[in-house]
């Protein structure tokens, strides 16, 4: 069983610092999996602006499916281009980063896109994900907060419909 959340991130900085400045980006451990075979965390992006769950196309070949089987397919802008991407439902895991022995599942599309040029493997967006959790961003304290669904309801009452 999984510790309760929220789960604290820290932002991971870049390599190479822009303008004299860290870039700081908020990454989490996650895993994609289908039944009997499951990936070791790779770093994704927790984007806002992304609609869906977005992963490298060789991710696919990691747990063993193929998206070119899958007729649901959409259209996207990415990365300065235009790609067709093939979504398929698979298992993700989100892990804890204070506990390597916890980490809380769910199941989502997610588009796998060819020829994947960012340095991280997935981007986790608004479908599959921030529908999933309540996520908070804080640039001051380089930190992002993963917490239940029912998190922003609860402190601010706003019976959001989703």
């Amino acid at each position: 069983m999984a510790s309760p959340l929220p789960w604290l991130y820290p932002y991971a900085a870049e390599r190479a610092p822009r303008r004299g400045r860290e870039v700081l980006r908020p990454l989490v451990p996650l895993s994609l999996s289908v039944p009997g075979v499951e990936m070791v965390p790779r770093a994704a992006l927790i984007d806002s602006g992304a609609e869906s769950v977005l992963a490298a196309g060789w991710l696919a070949d990691l747990i063993g499916i193929d998206p070119a089987a899958s007729e649901d397919r959409a259209t996207i802008g990415i990365g300065g281009q235009v790609v067709e991407v093939a979504f398929v439902e698979v298992e993700l895991r989100l892990h804890d980063v204070h506990d390597a022995e916890q980490s809380i599942s769910w199941r989502a599309d997610v588009g796998f896109v060819p020829g994947w040029q960012a340095p991280f493997p997935v981007v986790l967006g608004q479908v599959g994900f921030l529908d999933t959790f309540t996520v908070t961003f804080s640039r001051g304290a380089a930190m992002v907060a993963v917490e239940d669904w029912d998190a922003f309801d609860n402190r601010f009452g706003t019976g959001a419909p989703i």
